[in-house]
């Protein structure tokens, strides 16, 4: 393909200084949400049109991501097996879709569907190392007019150098993440370990404060005011027994009782059991399933206590919605990364439109005592990750505050 008009022997002098700029930025910027909105901005300057949409890979769930979700409220994403990935990982290069009807009629029903909602009329490929690593969406230039070879050939240029950027920052970000899961494991063993060791301790002493409260209360049946004192005492030492109770669970966990699970079923009936938490606080379940096969091999009762932890953090997230604010827990299932030969994950997501948590708070979740409710022991999603990590499997949480958080479970499955 020729990129450059045959009588221009020097790319444009524009696409000299922002390649420039933008070799500038591969150094200085390592975020890839940041980069993203870099690339955007960058094509716009190169060749203002009305609308751009990235997608990249996401691993973890086998689909290309909209990256840019601000600029879209749906959820949207491409398999990376269907048709348009194929398309693009075979020929490498843009598809202008209102010049190839044939070639958009040949996509996925799926595909075209979301084709005609972004309003689409360019597809270019992001590749790195023979792999398609994502994609980018443009929709029509502002002046109306049919993009030109030269554009084309300034958008090839700028891409491919923003294919190199991304994926270094996505891997970057891999590798982050990695480390992060290393150091936590680490550190839940060592605070399981002390955690242990202190609830024993603790517990002895606190059966005979127990004992001597409740020989006493019968002293004070006569007087309210010291029988109320007895009873706040007792209630309180109470608090500190399920305290106690949690560390245990977090520290000495029950082994794991095995069998197949139908996580389908198994959430269904859950929800039952919260049913009237969730009416009375005017909260609506969507469901998106996109897989059939949700049966895994699991511990029931333990997943379960999973579940339950990660549906009434939602629902307390909720509660401080201003009352205007659509209430909405959305429930996913679908096929995730491949494992092995025989196994692959299957990814349960729990999305809710509560306030949302802080970056800084999301670094510290799953740390044990952590919680920012007024009450709460703040070893809930401690236990789940533990519970999780026994399965072989990974929780992860992605928030915005004021818009919400999503918690992914992945737990593996035979194919």
């Amino acid at each position: 393909m020729a990129f450059f008009n045959k009588k221009r022997k020097k790319p444009l002098p524009k696409l000299n200084i922002l390649l420039l700029e933008f070799n500038r930025s591969l150094m200085l910027i390592a975020d890839r949400k940041l980069l993203i909105r870099n690339v955007i901005a960058k094509i716009q300057q190169l060749c203002p049109v009305e609308s751009i949409y990235i997608f990249l890979s996401d691993q973890g769930s086998g689909r290309y991501l909209l990256q840019n979700t601000d600029d879209h409220p749906k959820k949207i994403s491409f398999k990376e097996k269907e048709r348009l990935a194929n398309w693009l990982s075979v020929n490498e290069k843009e598809l202008i879709v209102s010049s190839n009807p044939d070639i958009v009629s040949y996509l996925s029903a799926n595909e075209q569907e979301i084709l005609a909602d972004l309003k689409t009329e360019m597809i270019y490929p992001l590749i790195m190392v023979n792999r398609l690593c994502g994609f980018v969406l443009l929709g029509e230039k502002i002046d109306r007019k049919p993009f030109t070879i030269e554009e084309i050939g300034v958008l090839y240029l700028f891409l491919n150098q923003a294919a190199f950027a991304i994926d270094h920052a996505m891997l970057y970000e891999q590798q982050n993440e990695r480390i992060k899961k290393m150091h936590r494991s680490n550190r839940l063993a060592t605070l399981g370990e002390l955690a242990a060791g202190a609830a024993h301790e603790i517990r002895n002493p606190l059966t005979t404060i127990r004992s001597a409260i409740q020989y006493l209360s019968k002293e004070f049946t006569n007087d309210p005011a010291k029988s109320e004192m007895i009873n706040e005492i007792q209630a309180e030492t109470e608090r500190i027994n399920k305290i106690l109770q949690g560390l245990l669970s977090f520290a000495s966990p029950t082994a794991l009782n095995k069998a197949e699970v139908n996580l389908e079923q198994l959430i269904h009936r859950t929800l039952l059991l919260i049913k009237s938490t969730l009416n009375k606080n005017h909260i609506e379940i969507q469901f998106e399933y996109f897989t059939e096969n949700t049966t895994i091999q699991g511990d029931a009762e333990q997943l379960k206590q999973v579940f339950l932890n990660i549906i009434f953090n939602a629902i307390e997230a909720m509660k401080d919605n201003p009352s205007e604010k659509p209430r909405t827990l959305i429930i996913g299932m679908e096929n995730g990364a491949v494992i092995d030969l025989k196994n692959r994950y299957l990814i349960v997501s729990v999305e809710d439109t509560g306030i949302g948590i802080t970056q800084n708070d999301i670094e510290n979740v799953f740390n044990p005592f952590f919680t920012t409710k007024s009450e709460g022991t703040g070893l809930g999603l401690s236990i789940c990750y533990g519970i999780i990590d026994r399965h072989q499997g990974e929780i992860t949480i992605n928030s915005t505050p004021q818009k919400g958080t999503i918690l992914q479970v992945k737990l593996p499955h035979r194919f």
